[in-house]
């Protein structure tokens, strides 16, 4: 899975994902915004625009892990090959998750059950790394540098988290649903966060990227915490309900961000 961010190609096409994702947010953000005015077809239209072109984007972030899967094929390299071939199953769910929300203009369950499969697969591949580096690890002496496997092993289980808090979006439209999705999501955010910050103490993980990676996952963790508690108020009005969801969609949008200038930056290295 490293292949995705070593290589200077899929890095490239996280970044046009990124770029295109925000967008997306940005869309969303003003459909969140003009929620209270009267005319609520504009509101719809954006929010339909945004779901495209976040759609797009994530299918930027698919053509980045098949590329970086291509390079390895033609390196021989099956192993990791295979790996990132389940890496791009999981990731083509997701955005067939994103497509059937496109389509159905956000009505379709379906679309956050598919998404949630796709995160799940994920999970299961961090999972197999875990028990790998278990494996590995017995026996051998790491130094001063500390285990991996236990920080793979928490990096899945915020993955599994954030799954099924994904799942739950599926019935978002109810107060209980609502309120799990968002604390469910906002919680597997914060311990892959925690993973990611571990290894970063540990001196496994040193490029510059990194901080701001995890300043963009701490923003994102907080959009969700806000949105289940969007979930569980019951606003009296129109202008309230938007001007909630418009905060927690621009706290999103900064978490977004950090994450596109986060691959950015790895594009800048690897091109020196």
């Amino acid at each position: 899975m490293e292949q995705i961010i070593k290589s200077l190609t899929p890095v490239a096409l996280l970044v046009a994902g990124a770029v295109v994702f925000v967008l997306g947010t940005a869309f969303l953000l003003a459909s969140d915004a003009t929620l209270p005015s009267s005319s609520l077809g504009a509101s719809s239209d954006l929010a339909q625009a945004a779901r495209w072109l976040q759609f797009l984007g994530g299918a930027a972030v698919l053509a980045a892990v098949c590329t970086a899967g291509w390079e390895l094929v033609l390196r021989s390299s099956w192993a990791a090959a295979a790996e990132i071939a389940a890496a791009a199953v999981g990731t083509l769910l997701i955005v067939i998750g994103m497509l059937a929300s496109a389509v159905s203009n956000g009505s379709s369950p379906a679309g956050a059950v598919t998404g949630a499969v796709g995160i799940g697969i994920w999970a299961l591949l961090v999972l197999s790394r875990a028990a790998r580096a278990s494996l590995a690890e017995q026996g051998a002496a790491q130094g001063g540098r500390g285990h991996l496997a236990d920080l793979w092993l928490l990096a899945a289980i915020g993955l599994f988290v954030l799954a099924i808090g994904w799942g739950f979006t599926s019935a978002a439209g109810s107060r209980g649903p609502g309120i799990a999705a968002g604390l469910l999501q906002a919680v597997g955010i914060a311990v892959l966060a925690g993973s990611l910050a571990a290894a970063r103490s540990r001196g496994h993980l040193s490029a510059r990227p990194v901080l701001v990676v995890l300043v963009g996952l701490a923003l994102l963790a907080i959009s969700f915490l806000a949105a289940a508690i969007v979930a569980g108020l019951a606003f009296s009005s129109l202008t309230a309900l938007g001007a909630g969801l418009t905060i927690v969609t621009a706290v999103e949008l900064a978490g977004i961000v950090a994450l596109g200038l986060a691959a950015w930056t790895r594009v800048r290295e690897l091109y020196k």
